[in-house]
């Protein structure tokens, strides 16, 4: 009976270390550093071959793409991309553990950085004073009810059915991210 209660014991410490998420968060740093590191740089901030190929910068990824979606986007890739998919490569288990490790990752914006970008990119339709702002109609941002990760991905994909198009060519992620912080540090 003894040797059960053991084994049983031992058993649950086993599953228990298995599953921990620190452990998964190991193998995820381990996967990302075999296959990922190439594009993405060890960091999450791309790598000078990444830069070539328009890899994202991932430690901006909570801003602009659900836990599910990052599970898709590291399994099946990014369509039009060069970001290819692992699932032939990674196991299920193997692919969220990297997704685990991703969400680790970060970056802290800057909102000064963001308000002098603001006032280069978007002041002359956003702006209480912007130049075409009564032309388009563009809303006064300091009074948006967009949470962060709204903001980031009107930035960065647009808004359909109006002038607000797609900012992804011409601004990188972290630089949306010090955008945002500077929207959401005027925000009344």
């Amino acid at each position: 009976m003894t040797r059960i209660v053991c084994l049983i014991m031992f058993m649950g410490v086993v599953i228990f270390w298995a599953w921990h998420p620190a452990i998964a968060n190991e193998n995820g740093k381990r996967i990302y550093q075999k296959y990922c590191v190439k594009c993405h740089g060890e960091d999450g901030s791309v790598s000078e071959y990444g830069r070539a190929r328009k890899a994202r910068d991932l430690r901006t990824n909570k801003l602009f793409i659900s836990p599910k979606e990052l599970l898709v986007t590291v399994k099946y890739g990014v369509y039009g991309r060069e970001m290819k998919g692992w699932s032939d490569i990674l196991t299920n288990d193997e692919v969220k553990d990297v997704a685990q490790y991703l969400r680790t990752l970060s970056y802290k914006p800057d909102p000064k950085n963001g308000e002098g970008l603001f006032n280069l990119r978007c002041a002359s339709c956003h702006a209480k004073e912007g130049a075409v702002k009564k032309l388009f109609g563009a809303p006064d941002l300091d009074m948006s009810p967009l949470g962060e990760r709204e903001m980031a991905q009107v930035i960065r994909f647009g808004r359909h059915n109006t002038v607000m198009f797609p900012k992804e060519t011409i601004l990188l992620n972290p630089e949306i991210a010090n955008i945002v912080a500077y929207l959401v540090s005027i925000k009344k």
